[in-house]
C-alpha cells in the first residue's frame, strides 16, 4: 500500500508534468498561430520547418556516435563560432536602455564618481551591477565588439550547460542534439551583438544550477554564489528558483533516505547566494557608485505594465506619469489605481490573460541592433521555426513522471517563466531566459519520441 508521502509526491509530480506539458504546448501553438495569421504563406513554411527540425533532431540523435554524444566540446565551440560570427556580421550601436547603461559605464570607466546617481539608476539600481561590469571591460581596453564577444562565450557556456544538464537524464545522444540545437537558436545569436545583461546573466545561473545538482555542500555553495551572481547581472533568478525548490521537494518526498543530505545542499545553495548578495548590497552601500543601492525603488512598474490590457502588457509611454512621482507611498498607491483601472475596464480577464500570453510566446523577435539587415531578418524568422520545433519538443518530454531532479527543476523553471509573464511586463527577448530550460526538457523529448518510434506505445516511466 502506498505511503502518504507516496501518494504527494505522485500527486505533485503529475501535476507539474501536465502543467508544464500543457505551458509548452501552448508556447508551440501560440508561435504557429500568430505567424500564420502575420503571413499564412510564411508561416504555413515556417511551421513545417519547425516539425522537420524537430523529427530530424530525433533522427539525429540515434544515430550519433556515444563519443561524440559525451563531447560538449563541440557543443560548446560550436555555439562559440556561431555567436562570434553574429557579432561581426551583426555590427551593433547601443540603443534605449543598453545605450543609457552602456554610456553610465563609459563615465563610470573614466572616474565619474556621480555615473550612476541619476534618475534611471535612482529607479532601476539593479542595473548597476552590469554596467559597472561593462566599465571594467572599458577600463582594460575594450568596448561595444569586446562585450559582444563575451555574450559569445557567455553563449556557448550556456549551451554547453544545456547540454550537460539533459545528458543527466536524457542521455548522452538527445542532450547532444538538444544542445547543438540551443547552440545553433537563431534568436540566441540574434541578441548576442545586443549590449543585454541577458547573456551573462543566464549563464551564471545555469551554472549554479549545474553545481548544485553535482551533489555535495561545498558545490552548492559554490552554486548558490553563481546564481546570485547572475542574478546581480539581471534579477530573472527567482523563476529558477522555483524549478530548483520543486525539484527539492520532489526529491524529499521520492528519496526519503537522503533528506538531511538534500536539506544540507539546500543550505548551503540558501548560504552562498545570500553571502554574494548580501556582499554586494554592503558594497553598493559603503560605494559612492551607488547612492541609492542596488535594488529597484518601484518594482510594482512591472506589474502596471502587464497588467495593461490596452496593450496586452507591452510598455505603455502613457503611465510613464507614475514613475514621476517622487513619494514612494503616493507612487505604490497611484500604480495600484492604475492596475485596478485596467482591470475594471477589461471586457474579459481570461480572454486578456490568454490574448496575452499569445502574443508574447507567439511574435517574431524584436530587433535591438541599431539597425535591421537581411540577415537580421532571416534570425527572426528562422527563430520561429526552432521554437516551435523546442517547444514541442519539450510537452512530448514533459509526458513522463518519475523523472531525476534536473528534469523536474526545468519543468519547474518553464512553468515558472510562463506564469509570471502573465503579470509582468513582456517584451520578445524576455524569452532569452526560458530558451535553455525548453531544450532541455526538448531532449526529454527527443529521448521519448525515439522509443515511441522502437517500442510502438508510451511508457508511463522516467525517460
Amino acid at each position: 500500500m502506498e505511503t502518504r508521502p507516496g501518494k504527494l509526491y505522485t500527486l505533485l509530480d503529475t501535476a507539474l508534468a501536465g502543467a508544464s506539458a500543457a505551458v509548452c504546448a501552448a508556447m508551440a501553438l501560440a508561435s504557429a498561430l500568430y505567424i500564420l495569421l502575420d503571413s499564412p504563406a510564411h508561416g504555413a513554411a515556417l511551421a513545417a520547418s519547425g516539425a522537420l527540425l524537430a523529427a530530424a533532431l530525433c533522427f539525429a540523435a540515434g544515430r550519433i556516435p556515444e563519443r561524440a554524444a559525451r563531447c560538449g566540446l563541440i557543443v560548446f565551440f560550436a555555439a562559440l563560432i556561431l555567436r562570434v560570427l553574429a557579432v561581426l556580421l551583426l555590427p551593433s550601436e547601443p540603443i534605449s536602455d543598453f545605450y543609457l547603461l552602456y554610456s553610465a559605464a563609459e563615465r563610470a570607466a573614466g572616474g565619474d564618481a556621480g555615473a550612476f546617481s541619476d534618475r534611471y539608476f535612482a529607479l532601476w539600481g539593479y542595473q548597476i551591477p552590469f554596467s559597472l561590469y561593462e566599465a571594467l571591460i572599458i577600463k582594460l581596453g575594450g568596448g561595444v565588439t569586446a562585450l559582444g564577444l563575451l555574450n559569445a562565450l557567455w553563449g556557448a557556456l550556456t549551451a554547453w550547460l544545456v547540454y550537460d544538464i539533459a545528458r543527466r537524464f536524457a542521455g548522452g545522444g538527445p542532450a547532444f542534439a538538444a544542445g547543438l540545437a540551443y547552440a545553433f537558436y537563431p534568436g540566441a545569436l540574434l541578441l548576442t551583438p545586443v549590449l543585454t545583461n541577458q547573456c551573462i546573466s543566464l549563464a551564471f545561473m545555469l551554472l549554479g544550477i549545474r553545481l548544485w545538482l553535482d551533489g555535495g555542500a561545498a558545490r552548492a555553495a559554490a552554486g548558490g554564489a553563481a546564481l546570485a551572481f547572475g542574478n546581480l547581472m539581471r534579477p530573472e533568478a527567482a523563476m529558477a528558483v522555483c524549478g530548483m525548490l520543486a525539484a527539492l521537494v520532489l526529491s524529499l518526498l521520492s528519496r526519503s533516505g537522503k533528506r538531511r543530505s538534500l536539506l544540507a545542499e539546500a543550505l548551503a545553495l540558501a548560504a552562498g547566494y545570500a553571502a554574494l548578495t548580501l556582499a554586494a548590497n554592503a558594497a553598493a552601500g559603503l560605494s559612492a557608485l551607488a547612492p541609492n543601492g542596488i535594488g529597484s525603488a518601484a518594482p510594482e512598474w512591472k506589474f502596471v505594465l502587464g497588467l495593461d490590457t490596452e496593450t496586452l502588457g507591452r510598455y505603455d509611454a502613457s503611465l510613464a506619469y507614475i514613475l514621476d512621482i517622487a513619494d514612494a507611498g503616493e507612487r505604490r498607491a497611484e500604480a495600484l489605481r492604475a492596475i485596478r483601472s485596467s482591470l475594471d475596464s477589461c471586457a474579459s480577464l481570461p480572454l486578456f490573460f490568454i490574448e496575452k500570453a499569445a502574443s508574447f510566446w507567439g511574435r517574431y523577435e524584436d530587433i535591438w541592433l541599431g539597425s535591421e539587415s537581411e540577415l537580421a531578418n532571416l534570425l527572426r524568422l528562422a527563430e520561429r521555426a526552432f521554437f516551435i520545433a523546442g517547444t514541442g519538443l519539450a510537452a512530448a518530454g514533459c509526458l513522463s513522471r518519475r523523472g531525476p531532479a534536473a528534469e523536474t527543476l526545468a519543468r519547474g523553471a518553464v512553468f515558472a517563466c510562463f506564469a509570471a509573464f502573465l503579470f509582468i511586463e513582456v517584451q520578445p527577448r524576455y524569452r532569452y531566459f526560458v530558451w535553455p530550460f525548453v531544450f532541455i526538457l526538448a531532449a526529454a523529448g527527443i529521448k521519448r519520441l525515439a522509443r515511441r518510434r522502437r517500442t510502438g506505445h508510451w511508457r508511463n516511466e522516467r525517460v
